[in-house]
């Protein structure tokens, strides 16, 4: 039966390490901006949890929100605002956008030393060369899980069942920087489940519940639940959790898994962005 993660317990411990540099900077308030466009429910709960996270550590969280019907030109007025204002320490953009927005259009406008969410493309660009100015909050998380669970990535066979700019992607180039076998899978996949089965880690974000089932995941392996998903009033993963459990060595929860770490990550990214504003 496997290891259950303990995400509360990660987050916490990544909350102290940020709290004591912060002490050793005299106690600093960071400040993170966040763009929110239109209205989205599962941003909003975002949101809040962003929220608490930054004041439990003494910063501040401030919502610059636009309907979905504002032109382009002042969501990046904002953006430009924010860049030259030395008290914002790190920007970044509510997804998912609604429709008729492009994220495309708005993530190069951000300063890339402000950029705590890598969203800017050139940040994103240094993870591929392996010199991350930031390692996106999301991936990061899933790194530091791994690194809980014990498994050595160099050699190991790694299923990524995602490949947004925000996940899949940049995780992919993470785990390729130390010398693992990755597989990137998405709804185009032929047999995600050939990809799955022979996986030492599998990293699933696809939004559909209950898709991991036992039978595709091999004895012993690492499985990493990073799916949302509301079903019948409750929230899931993408993982079938009982099942799997009981064939895996570790396994992430939903919730209680990644959702925490991430937040924590992010702040770590905050932080750095601060220290870099003021060498």
């Amino acid at each position: 039966m496997a290891r259950i993660f303990d995400g509360k317990r990660l987050a916490s411990d990544i909350e102290k390490e940020i709290r004591r540099e912060l002490e050793a900077l005299g106690n600093p308030s960071l400040n993170l901006h966040t763009i929110f466009i239109g209205s989205n429910e599962g941003s909003e709960i975002y949101i809040r949890m962003k929220k608490r996270s930054l004041e439990g550590i003494g910063g501040r969280l401030f919502v610059h929100s636009f309907p979905s019907d504002t032109e382009l030109s002042s969501v990046l007025e904002t953006i430009g605002e924010l860049n030259a204002d030395s008290d914002v320490h790190g920007i970044m953009v509510e997804l998912p956008l609604p429709d008729g927005w492009n994220m495309a259009e708005i993530s190069p406008h951000i300063s890339e030393n402000k950029d705590v969410d890598v969203q800017n493309p050139a940040n994103i660009g240094r993870i591929l060369q392996g010199k991350p100015l930031f390692v996106p909050p999301t991936p990061m998380a899933i790194m530091r899980i791994i690194e809980e669970s014990g498994t050595e990535l160099k050699g190991s066979e790694v299923c990524i069942i995602n490949h947004s700019a925000s996940i899949g992607r940049p995780l992919a180039m993470l785990l390729l920087n130390e010398n693992a076998t990755v597989h990137v899978c998405h709804v185009f996949t032929k047999d995600t489940a050939e990809h799955s089965r022979n996986a030492d880690i599998i990293v699933v974000a696809a939004g559909v519940p209950g898709l991991i089932t036992a039978d595709m995941v091999k004895e012993g392996a690492v499985v990493i639940d990073v799916g949302m998903n509301r079903v019948n009033g409750k929230v899931v993963g993408d993982v079938d959790f009982d099942a799997v459990k009981e064939k895996a060595s570790f396994i992430t929860p939903v919730p209680g898994g990644v959702g925490p770490v991430t937040r924590y990550t992010l702040l770590s990214n905050l932080l750095k962005a601060y220290e870099m504003m003021r060498s």
